[in-house]
């Protein structure tokens, strides 16, 4: 999503970093910006396994927590501290921090603390959309005229040629309205209150990608336009319906999408950090309206939340057919750098080193980074926060190495 600051770190929601550099390192000011290591307190890392199901393996316990020391003191990483959480069937559960979760006053990283998740808030809101499908409230075949209003559709020249499919799987040629102007407004200033009409007039005033269903581009707008179809279809706002549908049936008390306006993060979190103007800044406060139902700083949660939200969907507890969930995971063809190969409906396919598969999505916004993953064909789910958005393979790489090396 937009950029951090003036340089060209990418801040909120989902884009920038998010499918730009994953594996292939921080580019452009991430690159060079950067906290001085003392201040990243090294020295904080702890590790927690499981106290019920399969114990984890302690070795492979140590290799992990090695994984975060290690990128912690990479150079070519920013992030003050990071959170790794790791569990399979047989495998069991652990999860390791390393760092600090606030840099002034100093405070170490906690494995429970909240964190902004970006562009992970995707796949909730698909699911919603697939959930409408389902009960008969929507096609995803169906045009955008169908299920939106001409206020809405009229900004874009091609939506009798959109389906509500091709928005899920950033297939409808709609522009992006993250350009590096918005992201240097939202870097300095960060209590602004957006509104989608905004949002969409920014991606409206530039040219149509390509035409509609022709090929692949990661577009935050339509997102900003599943959120607006779920509130025509069901009269509540997409967070009352992500809220209900989604993070209260999976008991996921620690998540939650808190309203415009609502800038601090309830409960023990991670502060977020990031580069403006040369100097390190203190990004948690960014109004959680920025991004909108693309991401942003919309979904608040944990790496155990998020695990469990992946685990349930790819168990089908989200859905009523077994067709939806195979639909959602019918991946076309979305080459782009960092490993990815497929997109489906909400959810992204990655080929990583050693030829494993890993399902799920990556979120970055102001001041985070996070992905969750089911790593194929270990059966792993692995999730990690850093409060920098900052390039996640030195964390990511080495921790699905070893999960891969490790006996069954």
């Amino acid at each position: 999503m937009p950029n951090v600051g003036l340089p060209t770190p990418p801040l909120p929601g989902s884009r920038g970093l998010d499918r730009r550099t994953l594996l292939v390192g921080a580019a452009g000011a991430l690159a060079t910006a950067g906290l001085r290591r003392p201040a990243r307190a090294a020295g904080y890392a702890t590790s927690v396994a499981a106290r019920s199901g399969p114990r984890f393996d302690p070795v492979l316990g140590r290799r992990l927590q090695r994984v975060l020391h290690d990128a912690l003191r990479d150079p070519g990483t920013h992030f003050p501290g990071a959170i790794l959480h790791v569990a399979g069937p047989t495998l069991g559960t652990w999860t390791g921090v390393v760092g600090l979760g606030r840099v002034a006053p100093a405070a170490p990283m906690r494995r429970d603390d909240r964190f902004r998740a970006g562009s992970i808030a995707k796949p909730f809101v698909a699911v919603v959309v697939l959930q409408l499908a389902e009960r008969g409230r929507l096609s995803l075949d169906a045009p955008l005229p169908e299920v939106l209003p001409a206020s809405v559709v009229g900004r874009f020249a091609n939506a009798a040629g959109i389906s509500v499919r091709m928005l899920l799987g950033h297939r409808s040629g709609i522009p992006e309205w993250d350009t590096p102007a918005v992201d240097d407004e939202i870097a300095h200033h960060p209590a602004k209150v957006w509104n989608t009409g905004e949002i969409l007039d920014r991606a409206a005033a530039q040219p149509p990608v390509f035409a509609p269903g022709t090929s692949y581009s990661y577009s935050n707008t339509d997102y900003n336009l599943l959120g607006l179809i779920i509130e025509q279809v069901t009269g509540h706002s997409w967070r009352h319906e992500v809220s209900g549908r989604v993070i209260s049936p999976l008991g996921l008390t620690r998540t939650a999408l808190p309203a415009p306006g609502h800038r601090s993060l309830a409960g023990g979190h991670a502060h977020g950090y990031g580069e403006v103007d040369g100097r390190r800044v203190d990004l948690t406060g960014v109004d959680p309206s920025m991004a909108g139902a693309a991401g942003g700083g919309a979904l608040v949660t944990t790496v155990q939340d998020l695990a469990r939200f992946l685990d349930a969907l790819l168990k089908r507890r989200l859905f009523r057919h077994r067709e939806t969930l195979r639909q959602m995971l019918a991946f076309a063809p979305a080459a782009d750098v960092g490993g990815q190969v497929g997109y489906g409906l909400g959810i992204e396919r990655r080929l990583l080193p050693g030829g494993i598969e890993a399902i799920g999505h990556l979120g970055g916004t102001a001041g985070y980074r996070a992905y969750v993953g089911r790593l194929r064909p270990q059966g792993v789910t692995i999730t990690l926060a850093l409060n920098w958005q900052d390039d996640p393979t030195p964390v990511l790489i080495p921790a699905v190495k070893a999960l891969a090396a490790a006996r069954p």
